[in-house]
């Protein structure tokens, strides 16, 4: 169980972990957090949410159109938008949505420790897949709590399912706090029905695909609004609380800046200090060197089991929707052989590092992944521009 709790919390930090790092490391807390701030400005565009925004509601509403799909992966936040999408007539496989926001395409590390994450900044991701789904997203910020449930309660009368990043752990009684995405489908006067993506335990659910209409699960008032408020602490927000809506707007079909963020994404680097991308994966290659036997596998576990999946659905992906093209083949094949890679490490470290030799190899293994992920980020840079791959810049809808 503890493997799952990391790998939940590791899935939804994703990118933003790299910034938090940065003051750690240097020991400027002040300017650590004026980046991040900066960071969440630019990046997440948060809107004040304001009194007028809000209108009147019934007492009860529940939406009847939205189907509940919850995963046992690290995978909530494009699962959070799967659903979404489908109530917008979107019904598409989860690993569609990962590659629109760039969810799994990259490599977070965790700070002050050798776990890592395969994927980057999902509320940014957000932002940045909604134009292809013809929508608009819109990040909603207050201090004000009262405000804050009658904004949710409106919204869902209007028929909008509403996303919230909260605190896994405080939400289920753990004892550590797992940042974590759900989905809002309803409520009465006393709390939300709302449908848990990742039905791992404690959640009282169970993973898979359930159509439109399920109750869900129940939350009440003030469990939601100490489970939001935890999950800005974690991440030091200037705002208390925050939620997301998509409405309706213009669709964007140039896939050219997708190609070009997930690339950049796998290619990673180390320019600030953290390391990114394939540096996150050969720095850990390095230090399993170094430390040989006395390093701990359990903290990078989470991390290499969910890159087997991702990356074998990455794979999957590509084909599925560029299938024949040869570039993108080459890409998925590398995906393949980067699952691959991970996998030999987990079966060959299952326990421990039993010494030099075993940890040499275990490197060379992480180094030839990081090889893999470079080159497929290479491929998705020149695939982002039209003269070089003009039948991949429009968006698949089929």
């Amino acid at each position: 169980m503890r493997n799952k709790k990391w790998a939940i919390r590791l899935g939804i930090v994703g990118g933003v972990v790299i910034l938090l790092v940065v003051g750690g490391v240097l020991g400027w807390r002040a300017l650590m957090n004026y980046f991040v701030q900066q960071y969440y400005r630019q990046t997440y565009q948060p809107l004040a949410l304001e009194a007028g925004l809000v209108g009147d509601y019934p007492p009860e509403r529940h939406l009847n159109d939205v189907p509940w799909i919850a995963v046992e992966e690290s995978l909530c936040q494009s699962t959070s938008l799967q659903m979404i999408a489908a109530q917008w007539g979107i019904e598409q496989p989860r690993r569609y949505f990962d590659f629109l926001m760039g969810f799994t395409y990259g490599v977070s590390g965790q700070p002050g420790g050798s776990g890592f994450f395969p994927g980057t900044d999902p509320e940014a991701g957000f932002a940045i897949a909604a134009p292809y789904l013809g929508l608009v997203r819109r990040y909603y910020t207050t201090d004000d709590a009262a405000l804050y449930l009658r904004a949710l309660r409106y919204f869902l009368a209007q028929g909008r399912p509403v996303r919230v990043g909260l605190d896994y752990g405080l939400l289920y009684g753990m004892d550590e706090q797992l940042p974590h995405s759900d989905v809002l489908v309803g409520y009465d006067a006393q709390g939300f029905f709302y449908y848990e993506t990742v039905c791992v335990p404690p959640a009282p659910c169970q993973a898979g695909q359930r159509p439109p209409g399920e109750e869900g699960l129940y939350v009440t008032d003030a469990k939601l609004l100490e489970a939001v408020l935890s999950q800005a602490k974690v991440f030091s927000y200037s705002w208390r609380y925050s939620f997301t809506i998509f409405e309706a707007g213009p669709r964007q079909e140039d896939l050219g800046p997708v190609w070009e963020r997930n690339g950049q994404s796998l290619i990673g680097g180390a320019q600030y200090g953290p390391r990114s991308g394939a540096d996150v994966i050969e720095g850990l290659a390095d230090t399993i060197e170094k430390e040989g036997a006395g390093f701990d596998v359990a903290e990078i576990r989470p991390g290499l089991e969910t890159a087997v999946y991702v990356r074998g659905e990455n794979a999957t992906y590509l084909r599925e929707r560029f299938g024949g093209e040869a570039e993108v083949e080459r890409a998925a094949a590398l995906f393949d052989q980067a699952a691959g890679d991970y996998a030999a490490v987990l079966e060959a470290s299952g326990d421990g590092i039993a010494g030099p030799a075993e940890a040499e190899q275990v490197a060379g293994w992480l180094r030839d992944a990081a090889a893999a992920e470079r080159e497929i980020g290479r491929i998705f840079v020149a695939l982002a521009t039209p003269t070089v791959a003009p039948s991949l810049v429009d968006a698949p809808w089929t």
